[in-house]
């Protein structure tokens, strides 16, 4: 018997059971060794360098405007476990940092989904996604350099929203955590209310309930935001002594805002 099951970012794993015929025993020993690498739940003796993989945009997306960067990690799993005491975990884990046009400030990311920018003014542009192990120790680094062409202004023709019995969705931002901003680091969560965060986007997913949408972040009134459908916490690095403001919109899957907070906090001289 085969079974069937996903994994790596939508590789096929495919499980020989007893009496499975030789082909598929021998795909199974190709994914494994050759697409998924090491599986996170067998620690290993000895690891190969961690890796880091960064392609061009997307360009369909980016003829409208919206920068839709993928990346790929080797040997190295994106979870969000941070500290000194997390570089004795294996298989090994990590994170990123992305930073765009050399702005001195990061976020971190841990969700392993695409970098996915909105607003950047049109011209070029370049981002810089850092693979950094849990302790934020970088071990690998990609570019991408792109132009973001002239898009016309129209006028948004929304979809009408689609009858629902659920109340309003909501979000509510915490205080940024002290410790961390301490160091210089905004730690800021968040929960949502009658909305579920996940990275399913487009018009079609208006209608699926329990509703489903994510969040756009903007830091000092910037033109441009980045998108997260992790759920996992807002992280900024390296942003400046002094004042600073960072707008959180949640948003449905079709990216119409439906509620937002701000938080102001000030950074210390670290």
């Amino acid at each position: 018997m085969i079974k069937i099951r996903r994994c790596c970012a939508g590789a096929v794993v495919i499980a020989c059971m007893a009496g499975a015929p030789a082909y598929a025993q021998t795909a199974a020993k190709v994914c494994a060794a050759d697409v998924c690498g090491a599986a996170p739940v067998v620690p290993l003796q000895s690891e190969p360098p961690a890796k880091l993989t960064v392609y061009q945009p997307l360009p369909d997306p980016l003829t409208i405007g919206r920068v839709v960067v993928q990346y790929r990690t080797e040997n190295l799993h994106e979870v969000p476990v941070f500290g000194p005491t997390a570089l004795d975990i294996s298989p090994r884990i990590g994170h990123v940092h992305v930073s765009v046009d050399d702005n001195p400030w990061v976020w971190m990311s841990a969700s392993g989904e695409p970098v996915t920018l909105n607003g950047l003014p049109p011209g070029p542009h370049k981002v810089t996604i850092h693979l950094e192990t849990a302790n934020h120790q970088q071990v690998d680094e990609g570019v991408v350099t792109f132009t973001v062409p002239a898009v016309p202004m129209m006028a948004s023709a929304l979809p009408p929203q689609p009858a629902t019995n659920e109340p309003p969705a909501k979000i509510v931002i915490d205080p940024p955590r002290a410790e961390p901003l301490s160091r210089g680091v905004v730690f800021i969560t968040y929960h949502t209310g009658n909305l579920q965060v996940a990275p399913v986007f487009g018009t079609g997913a208006l209608a699926v309930v329990p509703r489903v949408g994510h969040i756009h972040v903007t830091v000092d009134d910037a033109a441009w935001h980045w998108e997260d459908a992790s759920g996992d916490p807002v992280i900024v690095n390296g942003l400046s002594p002094g004042p600073h403001k960072i707008l959180i919109q949640l948003v449905n899957a079709n990216h119409q805002p439906i509620d937002q907070g701000t938080v102001l906090v000030t950074v210390p001289n670290v």
